[in-house]
């Protein structure tokens, strides 16, 4: 049976409070693994950029069989993946950064040699060693985590005559690593690409830290599930915080107080976060009209990309 991408977003959306906890949960552990690694999350955008454009022409340029495997592309590729070609403007318009900021994180990467450019031949080639393994096995486990627990969702509600197991789903992914990842970075950069038109990289990922405590908070009291619109009213019907701390937010996302304390008060005024009486922040109820076209690009995003990812798995070798 072919599952159209457009009924599994009505499924995420009808259940909006359960699949997007697991959602956020997956977001946080990716910028976390990224902050770690890179310590500048902008930086760490143009990579996903520059990389998921050097894992397509790998792609294109060689064997199926040779490359695509985990074993393959990272253990046998001379710790290099080279190839591409993308001008400084290019990479500003897909991640709605400015172009001085592209150009200054382009040159901080090369120089911390995760990625090398010829300037003979104007092509970029990416440093396998030290792109650090953390972020390489936080990308696979989110893929398996996201895959294992929608098919499991969706075959409860009679979208499948069977679940995927986690051990299966491993398995392909990695025989068909460069087929994921790419896929896993197209979703990515368009994921924050669409946030950074409202506020940058680290405001974003506070605000993700926030809702996946609300959502969290709200799966621990409750067993009901609500759609995108009713969490909101659920939130105000309620007399509870939700929120978190100024430095538990600092802690958690190893972004220092002081600028989250600047991020957070842009939120604030956005009405996007609100401050209870202890200063925690929480979700705004009164939030969802500005978010509103965020969280239905992220709902329509997440159907194509769970039916994407489901065709590479049916996909032979």
């Amino acid at each position: 049976m072919k599952i159209e991408a457009i009924k599994v977003s009505k499924i995420i959306e009808q259940n909006f409070s359960y699949i997007m906890h697991d959602f956020y949960e997956m977001q946080i552990e990716y910028l976390s693994s990224l902050n770690i690694n890179f310590k500048d999350l902008d930086a760490s955008l143009v990579v996903m950029v520059l990389a998921d454009k050097l894992y397509k022409t790998h792609i294109k340029n060689n064997t199926f069989k040779n490359i695509i495997s985990f074993k393959n592309s990272y253990l046998k590729s001379n710790y290099k993946i080279e190839g591409s070609s993308l001008k400084i403007k290019d990479i500003s318009k897909i991640l709605n950064l400015p172009r001085e900021t592209v150009r200054r994180k382009k040159n901080k990467l090369i120089k911390e040699k995760i990625i090398f450019f010829d300037k003979k031949k104007k092509l970029y080639s990416l440093n396998l060693v030290n792109l650090d393994k953390q972020v390489l096995n936080v990308q696979i486990e989110n893929i398996i985590k996201f895959l294992s627990k929608f098919s499991s969702f969706l075959y409860g509600k009679n979208f499948f005559l069977k679940t995927m197991s986690r051990d299966e789903i491993k398995k392909d992914v990695n025989n068909k690593f460069l087929l994921y990842l790419s896929m896993f970075l197209d979703f990515q950069i368009a994921y924050f690409s669409k946030f950074k038109k409202i506020f940058d990289i680290e405001t974003t990922f506070i605000f993700l830290l926030c809702a996946l405590h609300t959502t969290a908070q709200l799966k621990k009291e409750t067993k009901e599930t609500f759609n995108s619109i009713n969490i909101f009213n659920k939130l105000k019907s309620i007399n509870k915080s939700y929120g978190l701390n100024a430095t538990s937010i600092a802690e958690i996302t190893k972004i220092p107080r002081t600028t989250v304390l600047r991020k957070v008060e842009q939120t604030l005024k956005l009405g996007i976060l609100k401050k209870d009486g202890f200063k925690r922040y929480m979700y705004c109820e009164d939030s969802k009209d500005y978010l509103h076209p965020v969280i239905k690009h992220t709902m329509d995003s997440l159907g194509l990309f769970f039916i994407k990812y489901l065709e590479i798995y049916l996909k032979k070798d």
